[in-house]
C-alpha cells in the first residue's frame, strides 16, 4: 500500500461545513502545508454539534476498490469519513459514512473496508430499502470527507497526510 500525499492540496477543492447550517455554534477551518490538509476548530453540541470538511471531486470510480486508507495524525477523537456521489456543498443526498478513532500527535494509518459504510442522510442511517435508485457506492463518489461528531465539546485537529483506495 502506498498513500498519495494531497500535495499539492488545491484550496479550491476542499470546503468546510459546520453545525452553522443548521443555526448550531461548533467553528471549524481549513489550512493546508504542501504535504496535508489540517482541520482544527471547536466542536459546540448545543445547537448542532459536528464540523466537517469536504472535497469537491478529488475521487471517483471506486467500484475496482474495496477499501480506502488515510494517513492522519489526530486528536485521541473519534472521526467520521465520508463519501458522497454528489459534491454540492449545501446538497443532501445520501452520504456514506464510517468512523474511525484516532491517537493524540501520533501519525497513523487507518484502513476502512467499503463493507463498513452505512449510508446516511442528515447524520441519520438510511434504510438499505430506501436507498434511491443508482445510489451506487462505491462506485462514482465525486467527494470525500471527514467529520468530528463525537458528542463532546471542545478543541478538535485532524491533519490528513494522504489518502490511498485499496
Amino acid at each position: 500500500m502506498s498513500l498519495v500525499a494531497l500535495t499539492p492540496p488545491d484550496r479550491t477543492q476542499w470546503i468546510v461545513v459546520n453545525d452553522d447550517v443548521m443555526g448550531g455554534r461548533s467553528l471549524g477551518s481549513l489550512s493546508f502545508s504542501t504535504a496535508s490538509v489540517v482541520f482544527d476548530g471547536s466542536l459546540n453540541t448545543n445547537g448542532g454539534g459536528f464540523a466537517s470538511i469536504r472535497s469537491l471531486g478529488l475521487l471517483k470510480g471506486l467500484s475496482s476498490c474495496s477499501a480506502v486508507a488515510i494517513r492522519v495524525i489526530g486528536d485521541g477523537r473519534e472521526w467520521a469519513c465520508d463519501f458522497r456521489a454528489d459534491a454540492r456543498q449545501r446538497g443532501f443526498g445520501v452520504t456514506w459514512k464510517t468512523t474511525f478513532p484516532t491517537r493524540a500527535g501520533e501519525a497513523t494509518v487507518v484502513r476502512l473496508p467499503f463493507t463498513e459504510f452505512q449510508p446516511t442522510w442528515r447524520g441519520q442511517r438510511v434504510p438499505d430499502h430506501r436507498l434511491p435508485p443508482g445510489d451506487g457506492f462505491p462506485g462514482a463518489m465525486a467527494s470525500i470527507g471527514f467529520t468530528i461528531a463525537d458528542g463532546r465539546d471542545g478543541a478538535f485537529r485532524l491533519e490528513v497526510l494522504g489518502v490511498d483506495t485499496l
